[in-house]
Order: structure tokens, then C-alpha cells, then sequence
């Protein structure tokens, strides 16, 4: 089933990644995350490296290390996550030949920006710090 909003792997375990790191007093490791989230931990791993060289994280090596928010979780949108995975979000919606379209009007119409549009204001203002955790 195709989707209209494509949201990869990478970009899913980040988001649910830093938004576990937000709510814990202590530093988390990956394999604590990769339990409670259920991702593979080398994807995972992989994320959360990324996550770090962005400037989102920070990381402490060894038996008793982890991860911690390098930026204060109401500080970090989802959007900005999003975008350091998918990249930004372009209202070019024919691959870039835009200029040369022989159609007066898009035949796409304006939903296309529409949705970028509400998916851009929905991801930007909510933050990690949002984003709730199951009360046990």
C-alpha cells in the first residue's frame, strides 16, 4: 500500500529515540533503547551516530555509558529530525522540470502544498518534549 507521507526507518527510530533520551534523567544505551522500541539494534546504533555528528546527542562510550540530549528536548522539533533524514521538504513536486511545465496550472492543484504545508506546521511545532511516554 503506497503512503503519501513516507516516513523510513531511520527517520522513525530517531524520533522515538530522542524522544526516550528526553524523558530520562540518566543516560540511555542502545541496547536499553533497542529493547524498549524493538528496532535492530545496529540500525538503531547507526541513528543515534548520526544523531551525535548532527549535534543532537551526546554520547559516552563504555560499560557505563549512553546517550544523553545535547539540546533541550522543547528546543528539538520534529520536524528538524525529520529533515536531518529525508532532507528538507521541497514544494517541487515533478523532479525538478518545474520551469519547463507545458501546463498552465499543476495538475496536482494545491494539495500538494497543502499537505507540506500542514505536515511542515504539525512537525515543526511539535516538540520532543511533547511526545509522551505510557504510564506504566
Amino acid at each position: 500500500m503506497s503512503k503519501l507521507i513516507n516516513i523510513s526507518e531511520a527517520t522513525s527510530i530517531a524520533i522515538h529515540s530522542i524522544a526516550l533520551i528526553g524523558r530520562e534523567k540518566r543516560q540511555l544505551n542502545a541496547n536499553e533503547i533497542s529493547e524498549i522500541t524493538k528496532f535492530s539494534k545496529n540500525h538503531l546504533s547507526k541513528v543515534l551516530q548520526i544523531m551525535v555528528k548532527q549535534g543532537y546527542l551526546k554520547s559516552v562510550r563504555g560499560p557505563k555509558g549512553g546517550f544523553t540530549l545535547k539540546i533541550p528536548a522543547e528546543k528539538i522539533s520534529l520536524l528538524e529530525i525529520f529533515e536531518v533524514f529525508e532532507g528538507k521538504i521541497s514544494n517541487t513536486y515533478c523532479n525538478g522540470h518545474v520551469a519547463d511545465c507545458p501546463f498552465e496550472d499543476c495538475i496536482y492543484g494545491d494539495i500538494m502544498d497543502e499537505v507540506s504545508s500542514i505536515f511542515k506546521k504539525a512537525f515543526g511545532d511539535r516538540k520532543i518534549s511533547d511526545i509522551r511516554l505510557k504510564t506504566k
